[in-house]
Protein backbone atom coordinates (compact mmCIF):
# COMPACT_ATOMS: atom_id res chain seq x y z
CA UNK A 1 0.00 0.00 0.00
CA UNK A 2 2.98 2.57 0.78
CA UNK A 3 4.31 1.66 -2.74
CA UNK A 4 1.40 2.53 -4.44
CA UNK A 5 0.89 6.08 -2.44
CA UNK A 6 4.05 6.81 -3.03
CA UNK A 7 4.50 5.82 -6.77
CA UNK A 8 1.66 7.80 -6.98
CA UNK A 9 2.77 11.02 -5.41
CA UNK A 10 6.15 10.56 -7.57
CA UNK A 11 3.75 10.82 -11.02
CA UNK A 12 1.57 13.40 -9.72
CA UNK A 13 4.82 15.59 -9.13
CA UNK A 14 6.77 14.57 -11.98
CA UNK A 15 4.96 16.47 -14.65
CA UNK A 16 4.98 19.59 -12.80
CA UNK A 17 8.46 19.50 -12.00
CA UNK A 18 9.31 18.80 -15.39
CA UNK A 19 6.87 21.60 -17.62
CA UNK A 20 7.61 23.92 -14.37
CA UNK A 21 7.74 27.50 -15.55
CA UNK A 22 9.96 30.33 -13.36
CA UNK A 23 7.41 33.32 -12.21
CA UNK A 24 10.20 35.37 -12.64
CA UNK A 25 12.53 36.01 -15.79
CA UNK A 26 14.72 37.80 -14.18
CA UNK A 27 18.45 36.39 -13.13
CA UNK A 28 20.92 38.02 -10.53
CA UNK A 29 22.87 39.18 -13.93
CA UNK A 30 19.67 41.66 -14.38
CA UNK A 31 20.35 43.59 -11.15
CA UNK A 32 21.67 47.22 -11.71
CA UNK A 33 25.26 47.47 -11.87
CA UNK A 34 26.16 49.94 -8.82
CA UNK A 35 29.89 51.11 -7.89
CA UNK A 36 30.49 53.34 -4.68
CA UNK A 37 33.49 55.25 -3.22
CA UNK A 38 34.29 56.48 -0.06
CA UNK A 39 36.76 58.95 0.97
CA UNK A 40 37.52 61.85 3.54
CA UNK A 41 38.54 65.52 2.14
CA UNK A 42 41.77 65.48 4.73
CA UNK A 43 44.10 62.07 4.68
CA UNK A 44 45.53 63.07 8.37
CA UNK A 45 43.50 64.87 10.95
CA UNK A 46 44.20 66.11 14.64
CA UNK A 47 41.92 66.11 17.33
CA UNK A 48 39.84 68.90 17.58
CA UNK A 49 39.31 68.80 13.41
CA UNK A 50 36.64 68.56 11.47
CA UNK A 51 36.58 66.17 7.98
CA UNK A 52 34.14 65.29 5.66
CA UNK A 53 33.39 62.14 4.68
CA UNK A 54 32.08 61.49 1.10
CA UNK A 55 30.16 58.91 -0.25
CA UNK A 56 30.07 59.28 -4.49
CA UNK A 57 27.35 56.45 -5.98
CA UNK A 58 27.27 55.45 -9.80
CA UNK A 59 23.79 54.14 -10.69
CA UNK A 60 23.76 52.09 -13.86
CA UNK A 61 21.61 54.34 -16.98
CA UNK A 62 18.39 53.33 -17.11
CA UNK A 63 18.23 52.83 -13.52
CA UNK A 64 17.62 54.86 -10.09
CA UNK A 65 17.85 54.76 -6.14
CA UNK A 66 15.65 55.76 -3.94
CA UNK A 67 16.65 59.79 -1.51
CA UNK A 68 17.55 59.81 1.95
CA UNK A 69 14.13 61.71 2.56
CA UNK A 70 11.65 59.80 0.72
CA UNK A 71 8.08 61.55 -0.11
CA UNK A 72 5.47 60.52 2.72
CA UNK A 73 4.46 56.78 2.75
CA UNK A 74 7.85 55.82 1.06
CA UNK A 75 9.60 55.34 4.27
CA UNK A 76 10.58 51.54 3.32
CA UNK A 77 12.00 52.70 0.27
CA UNK A 78 14.43 55.17 1.53
CA UNK A 79 18.45 54.33 0.96
CA UNK A 80 19.81 54.71 4.02
CA UNK A 81 23.42 54.78 5.02
CA UNK A 82 24.15 52.60 8.09
CA UNK A 83 27.69 53.77 10.29
CA UNK A 84 29.74 51.19 12.06
CA UNK A 85 30.71 52.69 15.66
CA UNK A 86 33.63 54.77 15.46
CA UNK A 87 35.49 57.49 17.42
CA UNK A 88 34.58 60.35 15.05
CA UNK A 89 31.40 62.72 16.44
CA UNK A 90 28.82 62.89 13.91
CA UNK A 91 27.98 66.81 13.41
CA UNK A 92 25.12 67.17 11.27
CA UNK A 93 22.58 64.37 9.49
CA UNK A 94 23.25 63.13 5.71
CA UNK A 95 23.76 65.44 2.79
CA UNK A 96 22.28 64.71 -0.76
CA UNK A 97 21.85 66.56 -3.84
CA UNK A 98 18.41 67.81 -4.49
CA UNK A 99 16.42 64.75 -5.22
CA UNK A 100 14.52 64.39 -8.25
CA UNK A 101 10.48 63.30 -8.77
CA UNK A 102 10.52 60.43 -10.71
CA UNK A 103 7.17 58.32 -11.39
CA UNK A 104 8.39 54.66 -10.96
CA UNK A 105 6.19 52.23 -12.84
CA UNK A 106 7.72 49.44 -11.14
CA UNK A 107 5.80 50.54 -7.59
CA UNK A 108 2.77 52.73 -9.35
CA UNK A 109 3.67 55.98 -7.47
CA UNK A 110 5.52 59.20 -7.56
CA UNK A 111 8.81 58.89 -5.85
CA UNK A 112 12.09 60.88 -5.25
CA UNK A 113 15.56 59.43 -6.12
CA UNK A 114 18.85 60.12 -7.56
CA UNK A 115 19.91 58.86 -11.42
CA UNK A 116 23.77 58.55 -12.19
CA UNK A 117 26.24 60.19 -10.06
CA UNK A 118 24.74 60.83 -6.78
CA UNK A 119 27.22 61.78 -3.45
CA UNK A 120 26.35 62.05 -0.31
CA UNK A 121 28.33 63.82 2.53
CA UNK A 122 28.68 64.07 6.52
CA UNK A 123 31.04 66.16 8.43
CA UNK A 124 32.44 65.17 11.43
CA UNK A 125 34.81 65.93 14.33
CA UNK A 126 37.66 64.41 15.83
CA UNK A 127 37.12 64.33 19.93
CA UNK A 128 40.21 66.43 21.51
CA UNK A 129 41.18 63.23 23.89
CA UNK A 130 41.58 60.55 20.46
CA UNK A 131 44.99 58.45 20.83
CA UNK A 132 47.47 58.94 17.11
CA UNK A 133 46.81 56.33 14.57
CA UNK A 134 44.89 55.28 11.87
CA UNK A 135 40.89 54.84 12.25
CA UNK A 136 37.99 53.34 10.19
CA UNK A 137 35.24 54.91 8.71
CA UNK A 138 32.82 51.30 8.07
CA UNK A 139 29.15 51.01 7.38
CA UNK A 140 26.67 49.49 5.21
CA UNK A 141 24.82 51.10 2.37
CA UNK A 142 21.47 49.79 1.92
CA UNK A 143 19.18 50.68 -1.23
CA UNK A 144 16.38 49.50 -3.61
CA UNK A 145 16.98 50.34 -7.56
CA UNK A 146 14.30 50.32 -9.74
CA UNK A 147 14.27 50.73 -13.63
CA UNK A 148 10.24 51.14 -13.87
CA UNK A 149 9.56 47.65 -14.54
CA UNK A 150 11.35 45.84 -11.67
CA UNK A 151 13.24 46.96 -8.00
CA UNK A 152 15.43 45.01 -6.28
CA UNK A 153 14.85 43.86 -2.71
CA UNK A 154 16.82 45.60 -0.47
CA UNK A 155 20.95 45.65 -1.26
CA UNK A 156 23.13 46.03 1.25
CA UNK A 157 26.74 47.49 0.27
CA UNK A 158 29.78 47.54 2.65
CA UNK A 159 31.99 50.50 2.77
CA UNK A 160 35.20 51.34 4.27
CA UNK A 161 38.10 54.04 5.03
CA UNK A 162 40.66 55.00 6.95
CA UNK A 163 41.89 58.03 8.25
CA UNK A 164 45.27 58.82 10.04
CA UNK A 165 44.61 61.14 13.45
CA UNK A 166 48.23 62.79 14.19
CA UNK A 167 49.38 64.54 16.89
CA UNK A 168 50.79 68.15 16.89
Amino acid sequence: MKRVLIILVLISLFPRALFAIPLFNHSPASLPQIKIDVLTNKQEVIPGEEFEFYMSILVEEGWHIYSLSPLRGGELLATQILMDENVFQEKESWREPEPVLIQDEAIGKMVTGHKGNVEFSRTYSVPVDVKAGKYPLKGTLVYRACDNQICTLPQKFPFNTILQIILK
